[in-house]
């Protein structure tokens, strides 16, 4: 049985929950440059550029696994369970899953977007929601969350 992860990650195209071309052309908030009092001299805190629900697809810096692509390999080589019923099926084939990935690098939110069934959605599903903390990705230097989406193949 030879089981292999074909391609990287995917980032999906279905539009951003806030427009990031909005927020780039906005540019940094107002209590970002003014100061936190009107008399006083103290530098203002760094706010956030973008509100935390933002999710984007296509951030300046895209989110990588811990390793690359080389440490998602051997994580799906190591952790990747064929089914039973597919192995019994001779079923094969990829299993697409959406998830959101938080500004600290967590996946959330993950879903099977289209796959062959018969074990395989839910393996691909059980391998996403188990895997280690990514690097997050940055947008204009401040860590966000991202939607990807990944292929997972499965082969006899």
């Amino acid at each position: 049985m030879i089981t292999r992860f074909i391609g990287g990650l995917l980032v999906a195209t279905l539009g951003l929950v806030s427009s990031a071309a909005a927020q780039r052309a906005a540019g940094p908030s107002l209590a970002a440059v003014l100061p936190s009092s009107v008399g006083g001299g103290s530098s203002p805190a760094a706010a956030p550029l973008f509100k935390p629900d933002s999710i984007f697809i296509n951030p300046d810096v895209r989110p990588q696994f811990t390793g690359g692509d080389a440490g998602m390999r051997a994580y799906m080589t190591k952790n990747l369970h064929y089914p039973e019923q597919a192995l019994r099926k001779h079923l094969t084939g990829k299993v697409y899953v959406r998830f959101v990935l938080s500004a600290t690098g967590q996946v959330t939110d993950a879903s099977v977007v289209r796959g062959p069934g018969s074990g395989l959605n839910e393996e691909a599903l059980r391998l996403v929601w188990l895997m280690p903390p990514w690097q997050p990705a940055r947008q204009r230097g401040q860590t966000v969350r991202v939607v990807c989406t990944i292929p997972i193949e499965f082969q006899e």
